[in-house]
């Protein structure tokens, strides 16, 4: 790279990139606060400049900090015990937006090394297992290696055994009842059937393993036309959601971000924002047309988060994304919660830049505690 590294008087380290004209220095915090971090994907080279990771990573990057990519499939393991990725890092520079630093990551010269991740400070697992499932159940090798990686005392983010318990949309039932619309989780057709029948009123119908509103279907009240074909469609991909309709979901529903449990709050804006869905829709996801708008948040939506703390907190789901619709949370979002870059056009913040502070400050603590 024809990088050298200078210690200036304030215990900041300057970059020189001696192979650039005109010559570019890039100031890294002082060694105490410098975070090596690494972020993994389903694939590096998918990454896009909208996506949460991005931002986050464009932020520590912004900030000085030691900045990896890897995609899922780049772990190894050693037979001594150590965590190898195959890793990306675009070159360093003072990229001005985060379009071009993804810009950057994403082109094919961008250079690639095998990290020890076992000697980093983060790692951050931002890979979602259920994509792909199209082709059949698929493993998620970073719960297994970032176990590993935890051991030798890194930080991984979101804990490994937290979202082994909270990957399923299961995970919601083991919150109170008042949190949650009635729902049955069951492959059996006349269970499902008898559910909707009790339930005397509009339902959904959703795959338990699924994601990004694939496969998902409106029931209406008493309906039997077509329901054994859309109970069909759901099942060939596992066990079946038979979820009460929320009249208030037309209304749209609301992502929260939660870091350590908490509404990320700033500038006096809490990172939300509302999901519209588009006409003739029941789904409000971004990607089939659904729009977004500003929104407040209630004492009933935070008295929620409050409700959902204790747990989190005690799976060590570090950041979350909650979708809840009037009183009642829908889903728990914890592989890759996105909303970062709609939120922060929406309200003019930077969302990244609260959770690179308290990230800063965890390291810290935990290089002060060793």
């Amino acid at each position: 790279m024809g990088e050298r590294w200078r210690m200036d008087g304030d215990g900041a380290v300057t970059i020189i990139l001696a192979n650039r004209a005109p010559q570019k220095q890039l100031h890294l915090p002082a060694r105490g606060t410098w975070v090596r971090v690494c972020f993994v994907v389903n694939g590096v080279k998918t990454q896009r400049a909208t996506y949460t990771t991005l931002h986050l990573a464009f932020e520590a990057q912004r900030r000085g900090h030691d900045v990896w990519f890897m995609g899922v499939d780049g772990f190894s393991l050693t037979d001594d015990g150590r965590v190898l990725g195959k890793c990306a890092r675009p070159p360093r520079a003072a990229y001005k937006s985060a379009r071009r630093y993804c810009k950057a990551l994403t082109a094919a010269e961008c250079p690639s090394e095998e990290v020890v991740l076992s000697e980093l400070d983060v790692v951050f697992l931002r890979n979602n297992p259920n994509m792909g499932r199209e082709a059949g159940p698929r493993e998620n090798p970073a719960l297994d290696f970032g176990r590993r990686i935890r051991r030798h005392g890194v930080l991984v983010l979101n804990d490994p055994d937290g979202l082994l318990r909270a990957g399923s949309k299961m995970y919601l039932a083991g919150f109170p009842q008042e949190l949650r619309p009635r729902t049955l989780i069951s492959r059996h057709i006349e269970t499902v059937k008898d559910f909707l029948r009790e339930l005397d009123g509009p339902a959904i119908l959703k795959p338990l393993a699924g994601f990004g509103g694939k496969n998902v279907f409106y029931v209406r009240r008493g309906q039997v036309a077509n329901l054994n074909q859309m109970i069909g469609a759901v099942r060939k991909q596992g066990h079946i959601i038979a979820q009460e309709y929320l009249p208030a979901v037309a209304r749209g529903d609301k992502r929260v971000l939660l870091l350590r449990g908490e509404p990320i709050c700033q500038d006096g804006h809490v990172a939300a924002y509302k999901r519209m869905r588009p006409k003739d829709d029941i789904r409000n996801n971004m990607h089939v047309g659904g729009t977004r708008k500003r929104c407040s948040f209630s004492e009933t939506e935070q008295r929620i988060c409050d409700l959902l703390r204790p747990r989190l907190l005690a799976d060590g789901l570090y950041f979350v994304g909650v979708d809840l619709v009037g009183d009642k949370v829908l889903e728990i979002n914890v592989f890759a919660p996105g909303g970062i870059h709609n939120i922060d056009q929406l309200y003019k913040i930077n969302v990244s830049a609260v959770v690179l502070d308290d990230l800063e400050r965890r390291v810290e603590e935990r290089r002060f505690a060793v």
